[in-house]
């Protein structure tokens, strides 16, 4: 909270690109769009929730009209859009997310599903391929959440301008650093050996952070 700046509506001069990252709850879409400097440091541009049935297409036309937005940039006169998205397919409205991912490929615009370490270690943040081998025939490409939650909390000590710093605009709440800061790294003995995963207390929501490890997935998808 202490950390917040003044920057904005225009996307600052430094930011290169832009990604989104799309949580999909019951009642509403949560999404965030980040803007990326050089070396991955990166301002959180917006963060918007789209109330709606996710069931229901007039929801799914609101994400896509907003994904098609072009945001005021400080130095480049035709501003910026979203060079890709990834949406969480995970939930109780997988297949709506399927069928609203299928045909928006070619606009980078991926279905994606979480996934922590694995047993072999730890996965990577972006898959080297995607998998057809769902009810919606999409490329669904599995990401590796756990590494993408190490590099957003190393990130989070970073209080200097440069590589890898987080910047956040004055509007950003403390309901929203509480989401972003919700989970905790946890040990737990499998077989004798030590494995490390994360842990989100009962009652805690974490949305936010869901949100900003799917926009960085998305830089690596590019």
């Amino acid at each position: 909270m202490e950390r917040r700046e003044t920057y904005g509506p225009a996307v600052p001069a430094e930011v290169a690109l832009l990604t989104c990252g799309i949580d999909v709850q019951d009642d509403r879409l949560e999404l965030e769009v980040v803007g990326w400097g050089r070396d991955e440091e990166s301002w959180s541009i917006d963060y918007k929730v789209l109330w709606g049935d996710p069931s229901a297409p007039d929801t799914w036309a609101q994400l896509d009209a907003y994904l098609g937005s072009r945001f005021e940039h400080e130095t480049l006169a035709t501003g910026l859009t979203i060079e890709a998205a990834c949406l969480d397919t995970g939930g109780h409205h997988t297949l709506a997310a399927y069928a609203f991912c299928k045909g928006r490929e070619r606009k980078r615009i991926w279905a994606i599903k979480g996934a922590g370490g694995g047993s072999a270690g730890k996965r990577p943040i972006w898959p080297k391929r995607p998998s057809k081998a769902n009810k919606g025939k999409v490329n669904l490409f599995t990401v590796g959440v756990d590494a993408a939650k190490e590099a957003i909390y190393a990130r989070l000590k970073k209080s200097d301008a440069g590589a890898g710093r987080m910047h956040f605009p004055l509007d950003r709440d403390a309901q929203y650093f509480e989401q972003l800061t919700a989970e905790r790294i946890r040990t737990r003995y499998v077989k004798g050996f030590p494995q490390r995963f994360w842990w989100k207390p009962d009652g805690r929501r974490n949305e936010a952070l869901d949100c900003r490890v799917y926009a960085y997935a998305a830089l690596h998808g590019l």
